[in-house]
């Protein structure tokens, strides 16, 4: 009610000036004068001639002082709700234990048992007092010292536990009420009150070492910043006086090799820069290119690294393992992975030997060109030969695994060969040197038409060069391929008939012999 009398009073107590129109906010010009003053004198600051060093150790200083004020307050603030929550947690104990144990002698009124409960509890330095009351408030049994009853009756609830903070004289204490519940009925009311000057006291020494500890840091880390900002700035004023002796008549000139301070400056960062510079380029062609081949035409090219491409004619193999999807739900993704390299390691060296390049790994297929991006006018009898390799490969690796008891795959292989564009596709930021054209979409459904351990290549590709036999090339008639209106007549390889054609032993071992190594 008093607050309301005084909102009605107040329109009363407004000037008569305000009332005639006069605007009640005013901008205060003492602030604004003094915003301007301050941005006046960090420009100040920030242009004068005073030491780069001396200015970084300010900067330092500052950001120390701040960080390490904040960081004490935290301390601090942090410390002292760990003990709030300490003597919380404590009184909680109590009050839990006390209500426990108190609850069937306070619903048959013993009071004698009830007051040596509450006597041996008081014994606790940290308890000041107990009582206990009824379910009407009146108190049965006290023990130790405790807040008035009158100040607690209003605290009381049968439903819920309360808290508050008193002072008597020389105590400091907080007391916790709680309903005394004994077979779903509420028997009384139990107050604790405990002692809070001891934890309050290892609070303040405890804030007290934080505080001169964050002081003393705050001291220490300002000498260092001083002499760290010193020591950074010290080549800087090197470079700044080689500037005002160049400004002084003596102009650099890269071609004239100088034997004094300010040459050997220059020339050292010229060869910096330089360097610098070929080694970002190396950096963000091998950071966008996997395959050799490639970052070497990248960094012998002045457009090398542009989007865009060229028409070229070369092969494209694809091979992945059959059943993959049920093997890697079965197995740990680390395996899987292991899995995963010891295969792809080989057939990496199987394509080198042919020629090729690996283009990608999609998961469990691998995907390599022929033809590209360096010419290769075989580029088909290539791509089929390395596609025989991979499957002897992976007998050959099969037979090794199975031996030790780990876990084999079985691959199949698709082969397409013809016109396709070769170059860089993505983003600026961000791009892949591949191929794409409607000889990779065949080569890629070839392969999944293969059957386990086979390869598929299209009748086509059989004028151009073949290894082994013709007749080692079973026709399979005309195939659709899903996503393209044209049918393929489609060939499977023999690989076994073609390995033995060419005699694929020698070079398999060399292939495994590199991986081992």
């Amino acid at each position: 009610m008093f607050i309301a009398r005084q909102a009605t009073r107040m329109p009363l107590d407004i000037p008569h000036e305000i009332t005639q129109g006069q605007t009640p906010l005013q901008v205060n010009p003492g602030a604004s004068s003094a915003t301007n003053w301050l941005h006046r004198l960090w420009h100040r600051y920030e242009n004068s001639s005073m030491p780069l060093g001396l200015k970084w150790s300010v900067y330092i200083a500052a950001l120390i002082v701040a960080a390490m004020g904040i960081l004490g307050f935290y301390l601090i603030q942090q410390q002292e709700a760990g003990y709030r929550d300490q003597v919380h947690r404590f009184s909680q104990v109590i009050v839990d234990q006390l209500v426990r144990i108190t609850g069937e002698p306070l619903m048959a009124q013993d009071t004698l048992t009830l007051r040596i409960l509450l006597q041996r509890h008081v014994q606790s330095e940290l308890i000041l007092g107990a009582s206990l009351h009824d379910a009407d408030g009146v108190l049965l049994v006290e023990a130790g010292i405790s807040p008035a009853t009158d100040s607690a009756r209003w605290q009381f609830s049968k439903t819920e536990a309360s808290s508050w903070d008193w002072e008597q004289g020389e105590y400091s204490a907080v007391s916790f009420v709680s309903p005394v519940v004994y077979q779903d009925v509420t028997a009384g009311f139990l107050t604790v009150s405990i002692d809070r000057s001891p934890l309050e006291k290892d609070l303040h020494d405890t804030s007290r070492f934080l505080f001169f500890s964050t002081l003393l840091m705050i001291f220490s880390s300002m000498v260092l910043a001083s002499a760290l900002a010193h020591r950074l700035s010290r080549p800087i004023e090197n470079l700044a006086r080689a500037g005002k002796a160049l400004g002084a008549g003596r102009p650099h000139n890269s071609s004239v090799e100088r034997r004094d301070e300010i040459g050997q400056v220059l020339h050292t960062f010229e060869h910096l820069a330089d360097g610098y510079r070929r080694k970002g380029e190396v950096e963000a062609a091998f950071s966008r290119y996997v395959s050799p081949q490639v970052a070497q035409q990248v960094l012998t090219s002045d457009k090398g690294a542009l989007l865009g491409g060229a028409r070229v004619t070369g092969s494209v193999l694809f091979s992945d393992i059959v059943g993959f999807t049920q093997l890697s739900e079965t197995r740990d993704p680390g395996e899987v992975a292991t899995l995963l390299n010891d295969y792809f390691g080989y057939f990496a060296l199987a394509a080198e030997s042919c020629g090729g390049t690996v283009d990608k790994f999609i998961g469990d297929c691998i995907m390599i060109v022929f033809g590209v991006p360096e010419e290769d006018p075989h580029h088909a009898l290539h791509a089929m030969t390395c596609g025989m390799l991979i499957q002897q490969l992976t007998q050959r690796i099969n037979a090794i695994r199975e031996s030790q008891g780990k876990q084999t795959v079985i691959l199949r292989a698709g082969i397409s060969s013809g016109p396709m564009l070769a170059g860089n596709l993505g983003s600026s930021e961000r791009m892949q040197y591949t191929v794409v054209g409607d000889t990779v979409n065949i080569a890629a459904r070839l392969c999944g038409m293969a059957d386990p351990g086979g390869v598929l290549i299209p009748e086509t590709m059989l004028a151009e060069g073949h290894p082994g036999s013709a007749r080692h090339y079973t026709h399979r008639g005309a195939a659709e391929l899903r996503g393209r209106k044209k049918f393929v007549e489609v060939r499977a390889m023999d690989v076994e008939a073609v390995a033995h054609d060419v005699n694929a032993d020698q070079l398999i071992e060399k292939i495994l012999s590199e991986g081992r190594a």
